[in-house]
């Protein structure tokens, strides 16, 4: 914990005044691009396999327990499965009959070109977030912000969302047909032997939301203001997989034995997914939990989120 001195002093770069603030010096930055190969090569090492563009279309049961994944290429036989889809988790649940609560937010990020000298590897406030690039430029965002594409999964589970919604409101904006286009939250039903919607949508890559982009660079220079001369290098969206209190669902789902849920992770997916992937093998081998699993578990969503909304 810092005091408005020593908050002002890591900050002197925002030439502001701080009344406080948190250091966290044994925090670590990673790149997606470049941490995705990393984790398939160490699948490989231990003996795992891997199967890129290979869709992953339902499962198949044996005495009610999960017994194989049905896949565009072929079954693979299992007894232990994990759906961490991410956006995809709830409309692949409800083929199943497994109702997940989930509301994809679309959020739109920058980044600006190297040249900045000065400035902390990292600065996160209420208004921006700036953290530095492997290339010496920056990633900004606002944390939190995002769009909210109608769709007939969102218009499902909106009650459920009333809660997230009440509490972040002035962070989110209505969208547009993005989402529907996308096909991630369709409440049809689909074949196991015929193309699935995430074999025409492979990746979600979402139009960016410009409104957003320039609010983000304005607050970003005002709070950095060497940042003002460099230039937008490159801006990107995504989905967000949410659940209605914001926090992951994580658990073997007890329906159907063998089926294991980690999905909606409302935006923290990377930055917790160490640990988060710690306790998903725990329950996967049966071992003692890193952390206590149960305030994970998708059966919470039985209830209401009311008061229970994670802060952002």
């Amino acid at each position: 914990m810092l005091n408005g001195a020593q908050a002002s002093e890591r900050g002197r770069a925002t030439g502001k005044r701080w009344k406080g603030g948190v250091f966290s010096p044994t925090d670590g930055t990673a790149d997606p691009a470049s941490a995705a190969p990393a984790v398939a090569r160490a699948i490989l090492k231990l003996g795992g396999t891997v199967h890129q563009s290979c869709a992953a279309r339902g499962i198949e049961t044996e005495g009610g327990r999960l017994s194989g994944v049905v896949t565009e290429h072929g079954t693979i036989r299992t007894k232990t499965a994990v759906l961490a889809g991410g956006a995809w988790a709830s409309s692949f649940c409800r083929q199943l009959g497994i109702r997940f609560p989930q509301a994809a937010i679309r959020s739109s990020i920058l980044a600006v070109s190297p040249g900045s000298i000065g400035l902390p590897d990292a600065l996160h406030t209420a208004a921006v977030s700036v953290t530095r690039r492997a290339d010496g430029g920056y990633t900004v965002a606002i944390s939190g912000r995002g769009r909210v594409d109608p769709t007939p999964q969102q218009l499902r589970f909106s009650p459920q969302f009333l809660p997230m919604f009440v509490k972040r409101w002035r962070s989110l904006a209505p969208g547009g047909l993005e989402g529907f286009h996308s096909g991630h939250e369709t409440l049809a039903r689909w074949r196991l032997d015929a193309p699935t919607p995430m074999e025409r949508m492979r990746i979600l890559d979402p139009a960016v939301d410009k409104a957003t982009i320039r609010l983000t660079h304005s607050r970003a220079v005002d709070l950095l203001p060497p940042l003002k001369n460099i230039s937008i290098a490159a801006a990107w969206a995504g989905y967000i997989d949410s659940t209605p209190d914001g926090v992951p669902g994580i658990g073997e789902i007890a329906a159907v034995p063998g089926f294991i849920l980690a999905a909606g992770f409302s935006g923290h997916g990377f930055g917790i997914g160490p640990g988060a992937g710690h306790l998903i093998a725990d329950i996967v081998t049966g071992n003692e939990p890193i952390v206590d699993p149960r305030p994970y578990h998708p059966d919470r969503f039985r209830k209401s989120a009311w008061g229970k909304v994670a802060d952002f």
